[in-house]
């Protein structure tokens, strides 16, 4: 529902829909403006967030941000994120957010079709080579998005 705001499965974001135009949700959150499908927006963000919501989400990311400056950023905390960004919020995502399948849990079946892999390999090369032109040639740009990216998405993936 336009104007709504709904809670994110990490308990992290609240997300507006700022319109929605045939299977396209425009949104954004405390970091900005987004846009992904519908179903890929519903299946993070299920339900509409309460006003207690809203103030937990933002003590969970002021505790997470305090605890980040305390520590350095890692190789692994880039990787991270290049991987968030190249692959994870996608692509990826869209064929994630389908409907389950019985192949699923069978070994030996193809999980995802020629056409589906060519393009998410050219999808990540592209976002890959963005970044490495951006680290190449706005090294303070680069650095800033990269750590805040990791701040939005990785905040709590493995940094070992």
């Amino acid at each position: 529902m336009v104007g709504a705001r709904y809670l994110h499965v990490n308990r992290l974001f609240i997300r507006q829909i700022d319109a929605i135009e045939g299977d396209m949700v425009d949104y954004h959150d405390q970091y900005g403006p987004d846009r992904c499908e519908t179903r890929a927006f519903l299946k993070v963000c299920p339900s509409l967030a309460s006003p207690e919501d809203t103030a937990q989400a933002e003590q969970a990311i002021m505790s997470f941000v305090r605890a980040t400056f305390k520590n350095e950023f890692t190789l692994r905390d880039e990787a991270n994120a290049l991987t968030a960004y190249a692959f994870r919020n996608g692509f990826l995502e869209d064929l994630h957010a389908g409907k389950p399948s019985a192949v699923l849990n069978q070994p030996g079946y193809s999980r995802i079709s020629d056409e589906e892999m060519r393009r998410l390999m050219i999808e990540a090369s592209e976002k890959l080579e963005e970044m490495l032109r951006m680290k190449r040639e706005q090294p303070a740009i680069y650095e800033s998005f990269i750590r805040e990216y990791h701040r939005r998405y990785c905040w709590n993936w493995r940094r070992d």
